[in-house]
């Protein structure tokens, strides 16, 4: 969620960066509206409070000098300004959710080098990397490739469960270990902090750390329960600090999740149906980094690094793309794609996503950096992310090496 100064003082800045997303700047001119609207309110109600506060010392001074009729009136009128007060204080609560209800749905500023495009047609090709092999046959699919092995019974599980789910077997499931740990192990050597988090998060938390698409399109929710199953480990991770003041000198804090990740993926129909490659739960290594703002930018060339230096380890041939600016989710400034060679349909597909988001997502979270306990204001800090490693998609492509 932007800053509401912004808003207020550089709304055109947004406007723009709304229309480089192809999206309606509308909203963000209703939050402007929506904001003049309950400052108006706050004022009202700013005044009665004080209006009631100096009526209160006006009682205690007419009870003193026994002027008993006009403190009956005083204190009448008192009561008709509280009225007045709890009724206003209902709207100001009304006014303030109304004002960052629609906030909420305007996306973070683009970075300059957001390539401008409504498709990933647009998406920029940063770099290549890895030699594409040729070869004089027809190479088989990844689908049709585990299947040779005996490596994954996706038929057998839509029968127990339905479509885009699977059993492991085998030596896949030890490969799928492996890759975890490989990852793992890699960014524990970097000072990342290993974490294991809940695959649950509750509502309240959800909705700030995660975007609306992905209520839509990605979350499970537990029924007659006040929580959603995490789509990646992200959503548990950027909440660890939920509602917290983190002390200036522990920043950077680097933090390398491992979980399983669980999405209805509605908004994929008729894409990727067979095979482990988009399915409805899978396992992954995620990077997470909370920094001062300063850094951020710095931070999501590390972030990238790392992921490459695994896939290049792994000798899998990647590209590198700049995602264009109508294809980005709301808490991105800027996102990195890091997407591996498929010879049987001879193409890139993604692998890894590497976001900075900025101020935006911690201040959803309500995460700030300052001196903890401290009169001085305290800073919304930054927060990046990025895939480490996604097993399932990598076992695909290392199928086909």
């Amino acid at each position: 969620m932007l800053d509401i100064e912004l808003f207020r003082n550089n709304l055109q800045k947004i406007i723009d960066s709304e229309k480089k997303r192809f999206k309606d700047p509308l909203n963000a001119e209703r939050v402007l509206e929506d904001d003049i609207k309950w400052r108006k309110i706050l004022q009202q109600l700013q005044d009665l409070r004080k209006l009631r506060n100096e009526i209160s010392v006006q009682i205690g001074k007419l009870k003193k000098s026994g002027e008993n009729e006009r403190v009956k009136k005083a204190i009448e009128k008192s009561k008709k300004i509280k009225l007045k007060i709890d009724e206003l204080e209902k709207k100001e609560v009304e006014s303030l959710e109304q004002r960052d209800k629609v906030r909420y749905t305007v996306g973070n500023i683009l970075h300059e080098s957001v390539p401008y495009g409504e498709t990933e047609e647009e998406n920029e090709i940063v770099r290549i990397v890895g030699k594409i092999p040729k070869f004089n046959f027809k190479p088989l699919s990844h689908v049709d490739l585990i299947s040779k092995i005996d490596g994954a019974d996706t038929k057998k599980a839509s029968e127990v469960v339905g479509s885009r789910f699977y059993y492991l077997k085998g030596d896949t499931v030890l490969l799928n270990l492996a890759l975890l740990r490989f990852a793992l192990d890699k960014l524990i050597s970097k000072n990342y902090i290993p974490m294991w988090p809940p695959f649950f998060t509750k509502h309240e938390v959800m909705k700030a750390a995660a975007e609306l698409t992905d209520f839509e399109e990605q979350l499970y929710k537990i029924q007659d329960e006040d929580l959603y199953m995490i789509a990646t480990s992200e959503q548990s991770l950027a909440a660890y600090h939920y509602n917290e003041i983190l002390e200036i000198e522990r920043l950077p804090i680097k933090y390398v999740g491992i979980s399983s990740c669980f999405r209805r993926e509605a908004g994929s129909h008729g894409k990727d149906t067979l095979g482990i490659f988009r399915v409805h739960r899978f396992e992954k290594v995620e990077q997470f980094i909370l920094c001062a703002p300063e850094d951020s930018w710095k931070h999501h060339e590390e972030l990238i690094a790392n992921s490459e230096e695994l896939f290049k380890e792994l000798q899998i041939p990647y590209r590198i793309v700049n995602i264009a600016s109508g294809e980005l989710n709301d808490n991105a400034a800027k996102k990195y794609d890091l997407e591996a060679w498929f010879p049987a349909s001879e193409t890139y597909r993604e692998l890894v996503s590497c976001s900075n988001c900025l101020d935006y997502q911690a201040r959803k979270l309500k995460i700030r950096m300052g001196k903890v306990g401290s009169q001085q204001s305290k800073t919304i800090l930054n927060t990046l992310n990025s895939t480490a490693i996604a097993t399932e998609r990598t076992i695909c492509c290392i199928c086909l090496l």
